[in-house]
Order: C-alpha cells, then sequence, then structure tokens
C-alpha cells in the first residue's frame, strides 16, 4: 500500500513542480541563447571595400553600423536602400534581393569618413561595446548551466540533511498520531503483549492516576521477538492509540563513519522530543546502535560506544526527560549492552512471541477479510497446520493463496489454494516439471507411506494430515504433513519415542520393499539424531547417563555434528555416543517391525500415492478401512497454559516445534 502525503511538511508535490519549472526555465534560456548564437543563413552580401564605397555614392546604402575592430579596421553592416543590384566596376554584387543587407570590412580613412558623414541619407550607428556583448553572449549558456547544476546540488543536500551544518541533526522523523490509522484492534494474536503495553497508552493519557499513587511510567521499553512478529506495528499502535507526536527512527541512522556524528544525532533527537512532550520515540533495530561495549584487550568501535554512551545519558541522566517515552525493537536482545537494559532506561521487556494456534487463528482472521474467499474453507486446520509461523507468514499466505486463486481464473480462494500456498511458503513451490524416473517415484512413494504407516500405528504420534510425493523446492521429493490436534510446550518420552520411529519410517519401507537405501532419508537421519541427542544431554531420559545436563541447546537447533564441551571427558562422550545410536536403532527397528507387520497397507498407500501424488487423511482412512479420529474443536480462545509449561526450557520448546509438521524428504 502506498504511503500518504503527509500534509505536515506539505513539500513532496510542492518541491517536486518547482524542480521541474527550474529545469524547465533553464533549457529555455540555453535554447534561445542557443538560436541567438546560430549563425543565420547566408542571405548576407559580403562586399569589399571599393564596392562598398561605390555603393555609398551611388545613396544605395541606407544604414550603416560600424563596429571597430582596432584602430585601422572598422567592421560594418547594414541594408541597401533598395533591392537592386548594386553594379561595383563592371560586376554584380552577390546580394540576397530578398534580405538586402550587407557587411564589409574596410580600413579607416578621411575620405571614407567625409563620405558617410556628406550623405545625409545614410543612417550611421557607431557600435564601440560590441566585443563586450559577444563576449557576454559567448558565456551566458555556460553561467546558465553552472548555475542551475550548483541550484540543485544545494537543494539536494538541503533535502537530506547532509548539509555542513545539518550533518549532526537528526534523522527522526515525526509522524502525527492521525496519520498512523492503526489500533490496537488491528493486532491479533498477541494479546499478552497488547495487555502489558496498554499501560503506556493509560499514562500518556492520565498520567494523573499513575503519580497520586506514587507510580511513575517505565521510561523505556523493549519490544523482543523474532521477526514479522509484530513490533513494529504495536509500537505505531501505541502511538496512535495514545494520540501522541510518533519519531521513528532506525538504529543505522546513528551510525556514520565520521566520528561524533551518532552521539550528535541522538542528542538533537531528545532535544526535538523535549519540545513536542508528551512523545514517544520508536527506535527500530536498536542492536545496531546497542551492541554490548567491547572488554578486554585491544579497541574497540569508538563511533558506536560514543553514540551509545549519548543514548544512555539521554535516556536517564542528570537531565529530566519527564514525558518522552522511548521504544525500541529488537531480535537480537543477547547482544544490548547491559546498561541498556537495566531499569531507569529499558525498564520492561515486552516479548512478541510466535503467535499460538488461537492466536494464528485470528491473524488469519485479520488478513482473511482482504480478499475474496469461498464459505466453505477451514482456517482451523491452516491455523493447527502451520506452527512457528509469525504474523507476517501468514500475511504471505493469504496473498499466496489468492495470487494461485488469480492464476488458475478462480473467482475467490479456496481451501486448496490456501493449503497450496501454506506448502508453497514452507518448501517451495511445486515441480511438477522435474523429470522423475519411475524408480524414483516410486521409491518416494514407499518412502513417504513408510512415514505415515508407522504415525498412524503410533499412539503418540502426531497425526497425519498429508501425503504427497510432488517434488517441491531443490531437492525435496516429497513430504509427510502432520497436524497437531493443540500446540505442544513438553513433550513426553513416549511421544518423542514415536516420533523418532515415524522419522526412520522412510528408510525403513526403502529396505524392506526395495532391497536398497538411498540418500533420500539425510534429513530423516538428521532429525533422529538431533532427538535423540536431546533425550540423553539435555532432558535426562537415558537411564545410562542419568539427570545430567550435557552441551548447550539454546533456542537455536543444535546440529547433529555439533562437537561436544570441552569439559566432557572422553569416557561420558563415548557413553552419550552410544546411547545416541542405540535410541536411533532402536527406533528403526520398531519402524520395520510395524511395517513388516501391516505390509499390505504399505502396498495399497505406495499405490494409491502412485496414482493419485497427493492423499489426504481422510482418502488414507478410507482406503487402509481405518476409523476417522474424532474432529478436533475449533479453535475460539487461547488456551490456560500451565505454570510448568510457562517454564518449559527452550530447548523443549524447540523440539516440541518440530512435531508440527514433518519435514519434506529429499533424495
Amino acid at each position: 500500500m502506498a504511503e500518504p502525503n503527509h500534509p505536515s511538511t506539505g513539500q513532496g508535490p510542492r518541491r517536486s513542480s518547482r524542480a521541474a519549472f527550474v529545469w524547465l526555465a533553464v533549457f529555455i534560456v540555453i535554447g534561445i541563447m542557443a538560436l541567438m548564437r546560430m549563425p543565420a543563413e547566408n542571405k548576407t552580401a559580403e562586399l569589399t571595400q571599393s564596392e562598398f564605397e561605390n555603393a555609398l555614392a551611388a545613396g544605395k546604402i541606407a544604414t550603416a553600423k560600424i563596429v571597430p575592430e582596432n584602430d585601422r579596421v572598422l567592421s560594418i553592416s547594414g541594408v541597401f536602400r533598395s533591392t537592386e543590384p548594386v553594379m561595383a566596376t563592371g560586376a554584380v554584387v552577390k546580394n540576397d534581393a530578398k534580405a538586402g543587407s550587407y557587411k564589409v570590412r574596410v580600413l579607416f580613412s578621411n575620405e571614407l569618413d567625409s563620405l558617410l558623414r556628406g550623405k545625409a541619407n545614410v543612417t550611421v550607428e557607431n557600435d564601440t561595446s560590441g566585443w563586450w556583448w559577444n563576449l557576454l553572449g559567448a558565456m551566458l549558456p555556460f553561467l546558465l548551466i553552472i548555475g542551475a547544476i550548483y541550484f540543485i546540488s544545494a537543494r539536494q543536500m538541503r533535502a537530506s540533511g547532509r548539509g555542513a551544518m545539518d550533518f549532526g541533526r537528526s534523522r527522526a522523523r515525526m509522524i502525527p498520531a492521525d496519520e498512523l490509522n492503526i489500533h490496537f484492534d488491528d493486532i491479533a494474536g498477541a494479546d499478552e503483549a497488547k495487555e502489558e503495553i496498554k499501560e503506556i497508552v493509560d499514562f500518556l493519557k492520565d498520567p494523573l492516576k499513575f503519580q497520586l499513587v506514587g507510580g511513575h511510567i517505565p521510561k523505556g521499553c523493549l519490544l523482543v521477538g523474532s521477526p514479522g512478529t509484530g513490533k513494529t506495528l504495536m509500537a505505531k499502535a501505541v502511538a496512535c492509540e495514545a494520540g501522541v507526536p510518533f519519531f521513528s527512527i532506525s538504529g543505522s541512522d546513528f551510525v556514520e563513519m565520521f566520528v561524533g556524528v551518532g552521539a550528535s544525532r541522538v542528542r538533537d533527537m531528545f532535544d526535538e522530543a523535549r519540545k513536542h512532550v508528551p512523545c514517544l520515540i520508536f527506535i527500530d533495530e536498536i542492536d545496531a546502535v546497542g551492541r554490548s561495549r567491547f572488554s578486554g584487550l585491544g579497541g574497540g568501535h569508538d563511533e558506536r560506544e560514543q553514540t551509545l554512551n549519548a543514548m544512555l545519558v539521554e535516556m536517564d541522566g542528570l537531565e529530566s526527560r519527564s514525558g518522552v517515552i522511548v521504544l525500541a525493537a529488537t531480535n537480537r536482545p543477547d547482544v544490548l549492552d547491559p546498561a541498556l537494559l537495566r531499569p531507569g532506561r529499558f525498564d520492561r521487556q515486552i516479548v512478541m512471541d510466535l503467535p499460538d494456534i488461537a492466536g494464528r487463528r485470528k491473524i488469519l482472521d485479520v488478513h482473511i477479510k482482504k480478499i475474496k474467499t469461498e464459505k466453505n474453507i477451514s482456517l482451523d486446520v491452516i491455523a493447527r497446520t502451520t506452527p512457528g509461523f509469525s504474523g507476517a507468514d501468514l500475511a504471505n499466505l493469504c496473498n499466496e493463496a489468492a495470487l494461485l486463486a488469480a492464476r488458475f481464473d478462480r473467482e475467490a480462494v479456496t481451501q486448496q489454494d490456501l493449503e497450496e500456498a501454506r506448502d508453497k511458503v514452507s518448501y517451495g513451490r511445486e515441480r511438477r516439471s522435474r523429470k522423475i524416473s519411475d524408480h524414483e517415484r516410486k521409491l518416494t512413494a514407499y518412502h513417504e507411506a513408510g512415514h505415515a504407516l508407522v504415525a498412524l500405528h503410533c499412539k503418540y504420534a502426531t497425526p497425519v494430515h498429508k501425503v504427497t510425493i510432488i517434488p517441491r523446492g531443490q531437492s525435496y521429493l516429497g513430504a509427510t504433513f502432520t497436524m497437531p490436534k493443540e500446540d505442544v510446550y513438553t513433550r513426553s518420552y513416549l511421544e518423542l519415542l514415536d516420533e523418532m520411529a515415524m522419522t526412520t519410517g522412510g528408510r525403513a519401507a526403502e529396505s524392506l520393499t526395495m532391497g536398497d537405501i538411498t540418500t533420500g532419508a539425510s534429513a530423516d537421519i538428521e532429525h533422529l539424531t538431533h532427538l535423540a541427542r536431546l533425550m540423553v544431554c539435555a532432558y535426562g531420559m537415558s537411564d545410562k547417563i542419568g539427570l545430567v545436563h550435557y552441551g548447550d541447546f539454546g533456542p537455536l537447533r543444535v546440529r547433529a555434528d555439533a562437537p561436544q564441551p570441552e569439559s566432557l571427558s572422553p569416557e561420558t562422550a563415548r557413553e552419550i555416543d552410544l546411547e545416541i545410536r542405540r535410541f536411533s536403532e532402536e527406533a528403526f527397528n520398531r519402524a520395520k517391525e510395524l511395517l513388516i507387520e501391516h505390509r499390505d497397507e504399505l502396498e495399497k498407500l505406495a499405490a494409491a500415492l502412485l496414482e493419485k501424488e497427493t492423499l489426504d487423511i481422510a482418502e488414507i482412512n478410507v482406503l487402509l478401512g481405518r476409523t476417522p479420529e474424532p474432529v478436533a474443536e475449533p479453535v475460539e480462545a487461547s488456551r490456560e497454559i500451565s505454570p510448568d509449561a510457562e517454564i518449559a526450557s527452550a530447548a523443549e520448546t524447540d523440539a516440541s516445534a518440530d512435531a508440527g509438521q514433518e519435514k519434506p524428504d529429499g533424495i
């Protein structure tokens, strides 16, 4: 959506029209000067001195404009009295009859002077300044071009704030509250964050209520969350709801190659904000300027540290700063300086989490209103099958669904368009044009059928949603999608064992039916090793290793080939490796036993995949004669989270997120 012109400034169209007018005027003047300087067509007769004297004596000369070139030579030009040819020494002067003009260069003499003055009917004009006008006419076009270039360059420097006197000025842009037009109702899936940040709005509207009980509003709030969770949108909603001026700037705008510029811009930004209290300052991507200062040997980035020091002083220094509230956003709070996060500066950190099922459902309701859909679409299915999606991802999903419907000339978006858009956003577009041999198609069908069949016969596995053997992305030849009934925050021992068995179902099906194994299970093996390492090193689920934590399992996924901590003894490292291998082998053997027991179902499912390429859970149940599982209740409100679930470790949350969808398998 294009940004509207801001009436508060009123500089956009006016500056553009003024610049266009200046350019037009410059080109017109240059064109006129060029036309004036262009030599005229050859319509002027060039006379010799004797021919000119004969014509003058015969009364044929009407005007004579004399321009002295030096003390002896005169340049004379003018027009004839009549259009008759002038005879000179028996020859006809080559004179244009229509123009009737002439020019001649003569030597000055008393006879010529008396001849010119003796003719009363000849108008004589003396031009002693001809050389000056010729010089000015030759230089004027160049002067105009230089002036135009200087005018445009100076205007651009003033507009960009890069003048010699304005280089240290802040680039923060003040946006009036009525131009934001974003309210809390427009933000879905972040109920806790909205409740926490509404205190700022209440303070800006009625500060006396807080002051009567001796409280004060936080001076700064740091919005922390993954990309696309709505941090900037939340800051705009705060400014719009409070109805106060909103200063917006990026953290990178403070960092310059010139020393002292960043600190000067920080001071100027806060000085400008104090003139509009109460107001909000929003610093996006504050980690660009607020990174932790270097400590240790060697030097650091002095300019960045000066900028950070200036920000620390302005946020909580000797000068009072009441009425100015700082909001900042970052997805890297771990790199920020501790002095910036202390109470008195950023008193409060508001976490913008990835939405849960109920949050995703509300976000889909917001974005689905912008597109035309059929009445029978089920947003609950999309909400359940998109764990880990942010608000921006869901908005992109709805837009991709609309583009798919338009591509196939449909008048409204269907459920198929929504699911295809979900798969496209997650794993890439279908590549039906890829040439795949019959052997590889059959191998992929058995592989995906093995995944799905093991999941169907494991009691604690995540329910299967759809199976396909259509290639996607660069290397994926098939996929088995699962759909959890609700958001998962903790995983049990039995659930992890079933997920590991399902993960090895593809490799077990290959070895059982084809008598060979391929590289298609590489992603499955990586995921299997990751789960086994978490169970052994982080979850304490190995009787042999015990309740001991080994390694660093943060919110980022730990690679399967990650090096062991240096404090780990060789004996313990060997025991860990043996336990990981035991978990993996037991999962593979269990999956293989299940497939041998239900070999007929494996053959049916693989044959159906080769025929239809994609099967949903309803078609699979009909094919295998299974009783469908009860339909999950519609998603309406957020589920209450127990205190134990709230304190789940980051590693548990990471592992549970993997249960939402099985990664596609590639060969």
